[in-house]
């Protein structure tokens, strides 16, 4: 058996046997805390209207890598990371393998968020039918270009704070009700279309438009930033897991944003 090691920008469907995730850094008002340990989801939704305009992400260093590794019981570890378009954590992942004397495969997602949690959740499934590393990387390899990931954020203020688009485009796309919907696409994220309305509506609008496409063989996951009752009502509908998105990832979309991901294609 293999240990699975992942990033904190990885949105997991769930925890797993042999599984550990390495922390990104979140850059609050110019204090670092490390995702998930220092800084909860629920701490980090709670202030995030405060701090939007402060925050910045920095990539876990190799060191952070390497103590992962050495605390793995098992002598050969499996990783999955961001995408390497979209962070260079995949490198300090690389650096820290050459490191130990432990046998580590890096795989890159080319993913991030739900994308890359549904291949980590495959990856955890088929460790658990007692495939190898190798099969395990050939099967993710296969599917990786199958996977995935819409995102509806729910203001275009938060593209012009981070300059994806100008003042005055963003100004007259709030007046519409403008939802921009990006996508991962080539290992990075893009924008996909504008939508008018609320977030939410847009993610059943889309849901819809992409049910015939939507491997059942593989989970179907919708992520969110802030709970509600008619957000876990909707994925009790569609037989969804649902994950509250990874401060990596809210500290992007600002509040109110939702998402979602499968692998595309037929079932078998």
């Amino acid at each position: 058996m293999f240990h699975i090691v992942v990033d904190s920008t990885t949105d997991h469907i769930r925890e797993y046997e042999a599984f550990t995730v390495v922390p990104l850094y979140v850059n609050v008002k110019g204090k670092f805390f490390k995702d998930r340990i220092e800084l909860s989801r629920e701490e980090f939704y709670k202030m995030l209207p405060d701090v939007i305009d402060d925050l910045g992400t920095s990539q876990p260093n190799p060191e952070d890598f390497r103590e992962a590794f050495e605390n793995a019981p098992e002598s050969e570890i499996l990783v999955l990371t961001i995408s390497s378009k979209l962070s260079g954590t995949i490198q300090s992942a690389l650096a820290a393998a050459k490191e130990v004397k432990k046998k580590v495969v890096v795989f890159d997602t080319l993913n991030v968020s739900l994308g890359a949690g549904i291949l980590t959740h495959i990856a955890a499934e088929l460790r658990s039918q007692g495939k190898t590393i190798e099969e395990v990387v050939e099967k993710l390899t296969n599917l990786r270009d199958q996977v995935r990931f819409y995102a509806m954020v729910a203001t275009v203020k938060n593209f012009v704070r981070r300059g994806r688009i100008s003042a005055f485009k963003g100004f007259m796309a709030e007046l519409m009700h403008v939802v921009p919907v990006v996508h991962v696409k080539d290992g990075f994220v893009v924008a996909y279309h504008n939508e008018r309305g609320a977030a939410f509506e847009v993610l059943k609008k889309y849901l819809e438009k992409f049910k015939d496409f939507i491997n059942s063989e593989f989970p179907l996951v919708i992520g969110y930033t802030d709970p509600s009752e008619k957000l876990t009502q909707l994925a009790e509908q569609w037989s969804a897991y649902l994950v509250r998105a990874t401060p990596l990832v809210g500290g992007f979309v600002g509040n109110n944003s939702y998402g979602f991901a499968f692998v595309e294609g037929a079932s078998e």
